[in-house]
């Protein structure tokens, strides 16, 4: 019974989430009430606040299972011996295209994730706040891309993979925020830069540069272009 009622309350989180972002998405943050997304989850507010404390957590929630999705396929691709840096263009084009799609809901996603603020030492533990969490996400999302550039030997063996991918996230999400890009290439020209710029003090000393000026690698023959991420069902 008690898994049961787990996997209900996991259900019931998810429809929640959705459906606040398909509102969101629409007309924005602020736009929208939390009848309205109650009415469209088909929840009473009561339950609606016991399952997210704000609209910004239920957008959080929402991006965290599409950042699960591109990790899900970028581990994939990672197992199968694809190039890290081909990985890492998939993972960015995805990102992007949300970014550039949904500009209107990326400012506070990353001011959530970028004031993000960690329990204090000797805190009694207890749930991870949402920010910190979604933070958590995105970081477990680049990381294996620099752990495989680092067991391939392009990275020193003594690289900090976590602490390099941590970052790069938040240089990502500095960009977006105030990066005034016009469109997606723009994002990605962008982000490959500050790849470049913050990993080159971790290259292995005989590792080639990375692309310079946001270039990005040459895919793969086996690695088809990567069509624009669709909303998650």
């Amino acid at each position: 019974m008690k898994v049961d009622r787990q996997e209900q309350d996991e259900a019931r989180r998810t429809r929640i989430a959705r459906a606040a972002f398909e509102l969101f998405a629409r007309t924005g943050l602020d736009s929208v009430s939390a009848q309205d997304i109650a009415r469209a989850a088909f929840v009473s507010r009561t339950n609606l606040y016991r399952y997210f404390p704000s609209k910004t957590h239920m957008l959080l929630a929402h991006f965290e299972r599409t950042v699960g999705e591109t990790r899900a396929e970028a581990l994939r691709r990672l197992s199968s011996g694809a190039n890290p840096q081909v990985v890492w263009q998939l993972v960015t084009t995805r990102m992007a295209d949300l970014g550039v799609r949904y500009r209107h809901l990326a400012g506070a996603v990353g001011q959530a994730v970028l004031g993000r603020s960690r329990p204090a030492e000797g805190t009694p533990s207890g749930p991870v706040p949402q920010e910190l969490q979604t933070a958590q996400t995105l970081v477990s999302l680049v990381e294996p891309v620099l752990s495989a550039m680092r067991q391939q030997g392009k990275l020193r063996p003594d690289a900090d993979t976590r602490f390099l991918a941590a970052l790069l996230v938040d240089a990502c999400l500095m960009s977006l925020l105030h990066g005034g890009h016009r469109n997606q290439r723009e994002v990605l020209g962008d982000w490959q830069d500050r790849f470049s710029l913050l990993m080159h003090g971790a290259l292995a000393p005989n590792a080639p540069a990375l692309p310079p000026d946001g270039q990005r690698p040459p895919a793969s023959s086996d690695e088809p272009p990567t069509p624009p991420l669709s909303e998650s069902r």
